[in-house]
């Protein structure tokens, strides 16, 4: 060892010895150096994971906006055909597909291919979009419910409301057990579409929809 550097570790002994903190950190100057190593390592291990979190949401956001400008704003205005939309949507990734900012245009696409008559289309779209937001998910299974009856596949328009009214968090749980009521009724099932009307009449004895159960059960009195 060099005179310099014995000094120095001299230096740096007698500085910390002043302390009986200083002295246990000199003696374990290595165990604690390692691990501030280590804690500088992990933070910007996580740093470097948050850029990378980001600038992966940043792409996800990059591509949504590509097939909204290109494809689906050409779709719009008549210049892509709809079986080219469907196409170039089913080829995106998942993680594109199932973006946040992907609901609110699926649900516009789903409302342009129902009004022009194309509910099996408007279904395939809907039906690749998911999402845990209890609001986008309301929003996009009762538009699918709506498209499944236009299509005469009432129980699986049922089995994708009961979905709904099974999830704690679900909003709006007068309207869903109101259509579930309808359309048990007109699946034939009776009984299960009074018990979604009384559910209705009983929980929500005060809201518009309650009005509607009631007209139901007196129409299936008669």
């Amino acid at each position: 060892m060099s005179e310099m550097t014995q000094t120095q570790t001299q230096t740096l002994e007698q500085t910390l010895n002043k302390t009986d903190l200083g002295h246990i950190i000199f003696e374990y100057r290595k165990v604690f150096f390692g691990v501030i190593a280590a804690i500088l390592m992990a933070v910007m291990g996580y740093t470097m994971w948050k850029q990378s979190q980001q600038s992966h949401t940043e792409s996800i956001s990059v591509k949504v906006f590509e097939f909204q400008s290109k494809t689906w704003a050409g779709a719009k205005e008549g210049k892509v055909a709809i079986p080219e939309l469907l196409k170039v949507f089913k080829d995106l990734d998942s993680e594109v597909k199932n973006a946040p900012i992907m609901v609110p245009l699926a649900l516009e696409m789903g409302k342009f291919l129902f009004e022009k008559g194309s509910f099996s289309e408007a279904e395939e779209i809907l039906s690749q979009v998911s999402t845990e937001h209890p609001v986008s998910l309301f929003f996009l299974n009762s538009q699918r419910a709506v498209i499944l009856e236009k299509l005469n596949k009432i129980p699986e328009a049922i089995g994708v409301l009961e979905k709904l009214a099974k999830d704690k968090d679900s909003i709006m749980m007068a309207k869903l057990n109101l259509e579930l009521g309808r359309l048990n009724l007109l699946n034939g099932e009776k009984g299960k579409a009074q018990t979604h009307f009384d559910y209705v009449l009983s929980t929500f004895p005060n809201d518009e929809y309650a009005k509607l159960a009631k007209l139901y059960l007196a129409k299936m009195a008669q």
